[in-house]
């Protein structure tokens, strides 16, 4: 286990190979993230479990991505505290692959330069990973030659290749074209299937209702309302969470 003590926050990691779904896999008490002109997130209490696919949902800046980027400590939280059982993996919006890498080296990077797998070994998670996303015959080519989603995927299969307990998507079809956004929202569902843990910051409400476990509304940096999908979309209870969905439905 490690911890860590950023601003006023909180943060332990502690790897556990023994978590069966179910376990809780992550903790958020009271968490607050502050920039020096706004409060992003506040006060957010947020339970997360093993093999549990949560869609977080709400009106731009109302701070969802801050919130996930706060998961794997990309933004450093400001007070609250943080209890993680495990590693994570995120797909940002952006693929963010290395542009003079093939899509099989982009993959097999990081788990030899940080994990020390050989190349055999992690070559050939690789190019199961590339099977899994439908891009195998993609492994030679580099980014430049390939389409928008199909980056997204094989940035998809990067994060998996690391073996993370907890996958964490940002808006990762926002980005894309309306016509190949289903590509990767094709992956995703198929790790939904495989009850990989994810948390899931999304504009797709109807994928969000398809695949999520859960859907938690955020608003002005709060968690206002959650719960099983059917109940957040059918039935709201939050004038908010009502005035929001009037807008996208």
């Amino acid at each position: 286990m490690h911890k860590k003590i950023k601003d006023r926050g909180i943060v332990r990691i502690t790897p556990k190979k023994d978590l069966v779904a179910g376990d809780v896999i992550l903790e958020m008490k009271d968490i607050v993230k502050e920039f020096s002109n706004c409060t992003a997130v506040d006060h957010v209490n947020f339970c997360m479990h093993k093999g549990e696919i949560v869609a977080i949902i709400g009106p731009s800046g109302s701070g969802k991505s801050t919130l996930l980027r706060s998961i794997n400590e990309l933004e450093t939280i400001t007070e609250g505290e943080m209890d993680l059982y495990g590693t994570t993996g995120m797909v940002f919006q952006h693929f963010n692959l290395f542009p003079h890498m093939t899509c099989l080296r982009n993959i097999t990077y990081a788990p030899m330069k940080v994990k020390k797998i050989s190349r055999s070994k992690a070559e050939a998670t690789a190019r199961q990973l590339l099977e899994l996303v439908g891009l195998a015959d993609k492994a030679d080519a580099y980014p430049a030659q390939i389409s928008g989603g199909q980056k997204q995927r094989i940035a998809i299969a990067r994060a998996l290749a690391m073996q993370p307990d907890l996958m964490l998507f940002d808006e990762p079809t926002s980005a894309l074209d309306p016509e190949i956004t289903g590509e990767v929202l094709t992956v995703m569902r198929k790790l939904a299937e495989q009850h990989t843990s994810m948390i899931i910051v999304t504009h797709e409400m109807n994928f969000a209702r398809e695949v999520a476990d859960r859907v938690v509304f955020m608003d002005a940096g709060k968690i206002v309302e959650e719960g099983k999908p059917d109940e957040i979309f059918e039935n709201p209870k939050n004038p908010r969470m009502k005035d929001f969905l009037k807008t996208i439905f």
